[in-house]
């Protein structure tokens, strides 16, 4: 199932680089869970918290706004069982700044199924190494 999921994972990267914001919705669990905190300095206890596939499209929305253009590259993708845990090197500029964020965050999906279940995202390695039981 490791083999799966990590394609699963990779496929959905594949349709963000496409701009298919549609094709995901096929690997999302109708109940999926999306738990976002990739603001710089903020506690892990002020995460956002988006359910089903209307709260995913709320959280994108949410976090692509602020951009006019945003781009994710994953740079590695590690098997963690139920888990694949994703270093992604992510690129934007600020819609109403023109400010550059270059930066990497660690995206934890849990699958189950066949389907993403769930999506947590990191800015500290060690932190979403931790979620997974494993250490640097």
């Amino acid at each position: 199932m490791s083999r799966e999921n990590m394609e699963i994972v990779r496929g959905v990267y594949d349709a963000f680089t496409r701009r298919d914001n549609a094709a995901p919705f096929a690997v999302y669990a109708p109940d999926i869970v999306v738990e976002w905190n990739l603001n710089e300095g903020a506690p892990l206890d002020a995460l956002t918290v988006y359910r089903g596939h209307e709260g995913v499209r709320r959280a994108f929305r949410n976090w692509l706004a602020p951009f006019r253009d945003l781009s994710y590259r994953p740079e590695e993708m590690r098997d963690c069982g139920d888990h694949v845990l994703v270093t992604v090197n992510e690129h934007g500029i600020g819609r109403a700044t023109g400010v550059v964020v270059d930066r990497r965050h660690y995206a934890l999906w849990t699958l189950g199924g066949g389907k993403v279940v769930s999506l947590r995202n990191y800015l500290d390695r060690a932190e979403a190494l931790k979620a997974v039981g494993r250490e640097e």
